[in-house]
């Protein structure tokens, strides 16, 4: 029987987990749910494994190398930036993502984030309780359809968002390299170069990937090149905002305010941190992903992709098809 090995399942903790059980034990692979916490661990779970997923765990060229038969390795997410992809494909193994598991949950919660910074409701929320009743406290206030919304990469996500900002007659344009003209002509958004973007955009939403190249993407040399008062917007990943600089831009006035899903040191456990001292910035802890909905589908879709990839099929959501496909 194939196996197939679900890394850190205590990191899912209250999640139901029949789904994966019921179908890969429907296709002839067991599933076994560990609770790995070191690499040793890892390697020690996967080293006969047929297939692997994961959350969190970091995947690294040394852990793949103790795979013996290992064809498929599933995140339980978007991003995929904890797997070793060069690696996995040198050993001919499909890295795989769940690129739209949760669209409507990240877009929801980018547009919450939106809402909530333009309109203060978490900043006026805090001062009524502190005693403050004052519907001027803190930063002005903007129209949203006078505004421009500029959107940093233009994947399902960002198309998702595009069209719940129309609603509020926001003005929209995107930086995305990657993505054809006719993506933008059919959302009804405008193109852009990034520095446009930097220029023109009162509220900046980030929906890129993080790699080498989008590691603090946003930093002390790339704000200066924004609108004063700008909102900063982050549901994608927290390493690709360098978190003192935005906080720095934010003292200056730079930054009017920042909504942020995630950070660049996960999780934010010390009540001293910096981060903490900011009631013109929204946290939510790397939450967007979260409903009963995306989390039926993420375990149903990492079922599927690895029976699909261990009957020798290649889904559309296997990150690294071209260069196994080359090889």
């Amino acid at each position: 029987m194939k196996k197939f090995v679900m890394v850190d399942s205590h990191t899912l903790a209250g999640t139901d987990f029949s789904p994966e059980l019921n179908l890969l034990s429907e296709n002839g692979i067991e599933c076994v749910l560990a609770e790995c916490k070191t690499e040793s661990e890892i390697i020690e779970a996967v080293k006969d494994a047929d297939g692997i997923g994961l959350n969190y765990s970091p995947i690294t060229r040394n852990v793949i190398s103790h795979m013996e038969k290992c064809k498929v390795i599933v995140r339980y997410g978007i991003g995929y930036d904890v797997v070793d992809v060069e690696a996995a494909t040198e050993k001919g193994i499909a890295v795989c993502n769940l690129p739209d598991y949760c669209v409507d949950e990240v877009a929801t919660h980018a547009m919450a984030l939106i809402l909530d910074t333009s309109r203060k409701t978490t900043l006026f929320d805090k001062s009524v309780r502190r005693g403050i009743w004052d519907s001027e406290y803190g930063y002005k206030m903007r129209r949203l359809s006078e505004l421009t919304l500029g959107l940093i990469g233009f994947g399902n996500t960002a198309r998702k968002l595009s069209h719940y900002a129309k609603a509020f007659d926001m003005n929209i344009i995107v930086n995305d390299p990657y993505a054809p003209q006719g993506v933008f002509d059919k959302y009804g958004v405008k193109g852009v170069n990034i520095d446009e973007l930097f220029k023109d955009a009162d509220i900046i939403s980030i929906h890129i990937p993080l790699n080498d190249d989008t590691k603090h993407f946003i930093n002390k040399e790339t704000i200066s090149k924004m609108k004063d008062g700008v909102i900063i917007i982050n549901t994608a990943r927290g390493p690709i905002i360098k978190i003192d600089d935005l906080l720095d831009a934010l003292d200056s006035g730079k930054i009017r305010a920042a909504g942020l899903d995630v950070v660049e040191n996960e999780p934010i456990t010390d009540p001293s941190s910096r981060v903490l001292n900011y009631e013109n910035l929204v946290i939510t802890p790397h939450a967007a992903y979260n409903s009963v909905e995306a989390s039926i589908n993420q375990h149903t879709m990492v079922a599927e992709t690895a029976v699909q990839v261990l009957n020798g099929k290649m889904p559309h959501n296997v990150v690294n098809r071209k260069q196994l496909l080359n090889n």
